[in-house]
Formats: C-alpha cells, sequence, structure tokens
C-alpha cells in the first residue's frame, strides 16, 4: 500500500493549496494503485504528529507527499527517519500572473529534498501541471520500484593543476543576525569550514540588538533616506508610513552594525520577528545594503551570504540570492524570485517600485522584474554533507514580473527543466546566487585556489 499526504503553511493561500490537492487527488483516485490517504491538511505540529500516528497503524511501502505551498523541513524529515520509506514529492505549478505568489510549492520541494537527501535518502518529484503530471513515467516508475534510467547527478569540473592568479586573499567578516529559521536546513553550515576554507571569520548578532539599534536611527536620518528613496522607486507614497519608517531605520541599522563591526556580507533572519516584533519588512533595507555591494541574505542563510558575497567581489556588481519558485517545462524556463530584495540595478531603467511583503502586507519590498541579461548562478553548497561549489551559465530573459516582488525568467544554456531535475535531485540548497555577467572561469579559479570541488549540470 502507499501512503499518501499534503503539506502547506498557512501564511500562503491555503484556499488555493485545497484546490490544487483536490484536483491532484482525482488525478490519482484514477491511477491504478492501492493508497491510503491521511485527508487533514498537514499545517502544523499538531497535525504532523497525528499524521504519523495514522500511518503507523498501517504498512505502507512508500509514500507520495503533496507539497501544496512552501513549508520548512522539519515535519518531512522527522517523517521520514519514521518510516524509513521512499518518498516522491509532488509540485504545483501556479500561473505567472504577476501577482502574489500564492503556493510557493516548488521551493518548498527544493527545500525538502536537500534536507532529505543530507540523511542519505533518495526522494524524487515530479511537477503537476493542469491537472495531470509532467512525465508521468517519474510516478509509474516510483509505483512499481524501477529505477529512472535518466542521469541525475551534477558533472564535476576537472581544475587545471596549474595554480591561477589568486582570486581573493584577505579574511573576510560575516555578519550572522540571529539564528535560521527551524526547519531551515538549507542554512545550516560548517563553522570550522567557513573559517578555514572560505576564509571568513563568523561575527554573531541577535536580532533584538539590530531592533535596538535601528529604533534610535533619527528622523532626519530617515527622512534623508525616505526622500532618495522616492528618487528611486514608484508608489512610496502608497505605504504605510510608520512601516516604511521602521523599515528604513533597519536599513540605518545595518550599515551601523556594518561600519562598527567591519562587516563585508550579512546573513539576516528576516522572518518572522521583523513583522511580529518590529514591525515592517526587511528586504527594502537588505536590498538597498545589496545595492552598496553589502550581499544580505535572508533567512540567515550563511552559505548563500558567502555565495553572494564571493560574487560581488569578482564581478564588482551586486548579486542577489533568489528561490527557483516556477519551471514550465513546455517554455523550458525557471523563474528566480525573492520577496522583493533585489537592487535597483536589477531593474530596467525606471520600472522599480515599492510594494508590501506579499503575505504579511508590510512595507518595505521591491517591485520590478529583472533586466534582461546574461547571469552567472552560483552557491557554496553542503549538498550531502559535502563542501562544494555548484555554478551554472544562464540567462535572465525579457519578460515580464513573474510574480509581485523581484523575479526574473530564466534559461540555462540548453535542457533548463534537465537540468533543474539534476540540482534538485543533488540536493543543492533552496537559495541560489546570481550576478549578470560571465564570471564562470573566475569561479572556477577560485575553487581550485581553495581546494574546493567544484560542479555544474
Amino acid at each position: 500500500m502507499i501512503g499518501y499526504l499534503a503539506l502547506a503553511r498557512d501564511t500562503f493561500d491555503i484556499n488555493y493549496a485545497l484546490d490544487n490537492k483536490k484536483r491532484f487527488e482525482k488525478f490519482i483516485d484514477i491511477l491504478d494503485f492501492k493508497y491510503s490517504h491521511f485527508k487533514e491538511l498537514i499545517t502544523d505540529d499538531e497535525t504532523g504528529k497525528k499524521a504519523i500516528r495514522y500511518f503507523k497503524k498501517l504498512n505502507c511501502s512508500k509514500y507520495i507527499i503533496a507539497q501544496t505551498t512552501f513549508t520548512d523541513a522539519k515535519f518531512i524529515t522527522s517523517f521520514a527517519k519514521t518510516f524509513n520509506k521512499p518518498i516522491h514529492l509532488i509540485s504545483f505549478k501556479e500561473p505567472r500572473t504577476g501577482k502574489r505568489l500564492r503556493l510557493n510549492s516548488l521551493c518548498g520541494v527544493n527545500l525538502a529534498m536537500h534536507s532529505l537527501i543530507k540523511l542519505k535518502y533518495k526522494p524524487e518529484f515530479s511537477i503537476f501541471i493542469n491537472n495531470k503530471l509532467f512525465e508521468m513515467e517519474k510516478i509509474n516508475n516510483f509505483l512499481k520500484n524501477k529505477k529512472i534510467l535518466k542521469n541525475n547527478t551534477l558533472k564535476k569540473i576537472k581544475n587545471s593543476k596549474k595554480k591561477d592568479d589568486i582570486i581573493f586573499s584577505k579574511k573576510k567578516n560575516l555578519g550572522l543576525v540571529g539564528k535560521r529559521p527551524d526547519g531551515f536546513f538549507t542554512c545550516d553550515y560548517d563553522n570550522r569550514e567557513i573559517e578555514k576554507k572560505l576564509n571568513y571569520s563568523l561575527k554573531k548578532i541577535k536580532l533584538e540588538t539590530l531592533f535596538n539599534i535601528s529604533k534610535n536611527v533619527s528622523t532626519k536620518d530617515i527622512t534623508k533616506t525616505k526622500n532618495q528613496i522616492k528618487k528611486d522607486l514608484k508608489s512610496v507614497s502608497k505605504l504605510n508610513a510608520n512601516e516604511l519608517n521602521k523599515s528604513i531605520s533597519i536599513f540605518h541599522g545595518l550599515e551601523k552594525i556594518k561600519n562598527d563591526n567591519k562587516i563585508d556580507t550579512f546573513a539576516i533572519k528576516c522572518w518572522p520577528e521583523m513583522f511580529t516584533q518590529f514591525g515592517c519588512a526587511s528586504c527594502g533595507p537588505m536590498a538597498m545594503m545589496n545595492e552598496k555591494g553589502v550581499s544580505s541574505a535572508c533567512e540567515a542563510d550563511v552559505l548563500g551570504s558567502i555565495s553572494c558575497d564571493i560574487l560581488n567581489k569578482i564581478n564588482n556588481r551586486p548579486s542577489l540570492l533568489v528561490d527557483v519558485v516556477d519551471c514550465d517545462p513546455k517554455t523550458d524556463t525557471l523563474v528566480f524570485w525573492h520577496c522583493g530584495l533585489a537592487p535597483i540595478s536589477m531593474a530596467k531603467k525606471n520600472t522599480a517600485s515599492a510594494t508590501v511583503h506579499s503575505n504579511r502586507r508590510k512595507a518595505l519590498l521591491h517591485d520590478f522584474a529583472f533586466r534582461p541579461g546574461k547571469i552567472t548562478i552560483f552557491r557554496v553548497s553542503k549538498s550531502e554533507n559535502k563542501l562544494k561549489f555548484i555554478v551554472i551559465k544562464g540567462e535572465v530573459l525579457d519578460k515580464k514580473n513573474s510574480f509581485s516582488g523581484t523575479s526574473g525568467v530564466v534559461r540555462f544554456q540548453t535542457n533548463t527543466y534537465q537540468k533543474l531535475v539534476r540540482l534538485f535531485t543533488s540536493g543543492i540548497e533552496h537559495h541560489l546566487a546570481f550576478t549578470y555577467g560571465d564570471v564562470y572561469s573566475e569561479i572556477k579559479k577560485l575553487s581550485a585556489q581553495l581546494n574546493i570541488p567544484i560542479y555544474t549540470t
């Protein structure tokens, strides 16, 4: 018997998630296999415990898990450890409407797969599109215990034995503000590797310290920055003034911490406390820091912060950490997105607007589509618990904003969908960094210099 359950987070569009769940269940009802269905949508710890108790009474040989929205990996890792059976994850495609990202299901699958692969499980995934599964043979093979024949491993790049010029050697300071959210195992790091292999010194700063510094920013400084923001962003006057002022004060707080501690790059716990305790979004302030060349990685992602900082140092222009939130196999494109922390220089001229967070409805965020151009995609990764570099060449296409916030439609050089499958099944983290231009060879040189293996798709 196959076990079936569905996950969601209630800050996303639960009604839409339930609609998709029902459509998927109608689809699997007509497939030729017997399954046992835990009917409640798992959105909290208590429902998760109920699901585990439910399946403990059964003898399921494997599980299909519907990732109806983004979630952290706390439940799914606990579930996998409890039952130790094969898992096939289902992501749900949502239309690129230019409005709210209602599900962010694919990114949830990405985070889950990284976490399970770290634990030495080998999960599979499929995309549910237009009421059917893309690549139907995947689920059929899963149900029939057949191995996937396609090569889903990353390709190791052979570095020259000759040592290239030193890319950069000065020790850098990384400001870790707060701790990663629960269940975000993608944001874990090894402090010894940070110091010895990557040459960063970690400076830990409490969120309360940032909040206290920000509360003392002068009205004069806030007003001056607000006037500058109005020159760069449309629709600033439509925002809640109190939230906007708080958001600007976070920017000045980060600047003070940077100057006082000689910080080169930040990894910041951006939610929920920024919304629930301080009363604003940190995306806009982090975007402003990114514009100044000080990378600000959300969700306290230390290796993501280092990924961006390496791109900044190599390329001398801003980089950005993004989620992969959508894949369209028909057009062979992806969507890179994050809430709204892209620097304005990544927008087409005069297209950037101010907005509020799509789920939490608080200011300040940026809202625009990434400008078209060639990009280099990079990640300092701990997939499979091994430190490595992953690098890919890509291109941002000239398209409208796919979802509110900052996003871009991206194509890898060839076979974008298959390369995404390789990335996910290799266990890559749910954050990728990118910068405009081609710095592929420079990253290869840095890999050789630091003696860190490097892979591509």
